[in-house]
């Protein structure tokens, strides 16, 4: 299941780090922001975060309205992955037994690479994923 958090004070909103330059506007730019903000971290972990990057920004390109704001951080013991979307709708994943249709077998692949994984809604609609990854 999710943790949801319900935004208050409109503290899930994310503060990006893509501030200073426009959003990406396709998963190559960015998974490009991605890996530049990941300089010296293991390239393994490198991987594992530029496919959640691809994957939440698909989404949220594809069913979220478009992407409204992205961050990638590195602390000592985590990659830190958000992103915000427009739209307030949570993320499905499949049940067993829609195994044979297409589609949401990301966000799957995304929760199991994650220590972490959590959903902002906001009140000014829309909602961020937060995810954590092993550094």
């Amino acid at each position: 299941m999710y943790s949801i958090d319900l935004d208050a004070e409109g503290g899930g909103i994310v503060r990006p780090a893509t501030a200073d330059r426009p959003l990406p506007t396709t998963i190559g730019e960015a998974r490009d922001f991605a890996r530049a903000r990941l300089a010296g971290v293991d390239p393994e972990r490198v991987e594992d975060c530029l496919l959640v990057v691809s994957e939440l920004v698909t989404n949220a390109f594809r069913y979220g309205g478009g992407l409204a704001a992205l961050d990638v951080v590195a602390v000592p013991d985590a990659i830190r992955v958000s992103v915000q979307d427009h739209n307030d709708r949570l993320p499905a994943t499949p049940q067993p037994s829609d195994r044979f249709l297409p589609g949401g077998y990301g966000l799957r692949l995304v929760r199991r690479l994650a220590r972490d994984f959590r959903v902002t809604l906001l009140r000014a609609g829309g909602k961020v994923i937060h995810v954590h990854l092993p550094r």
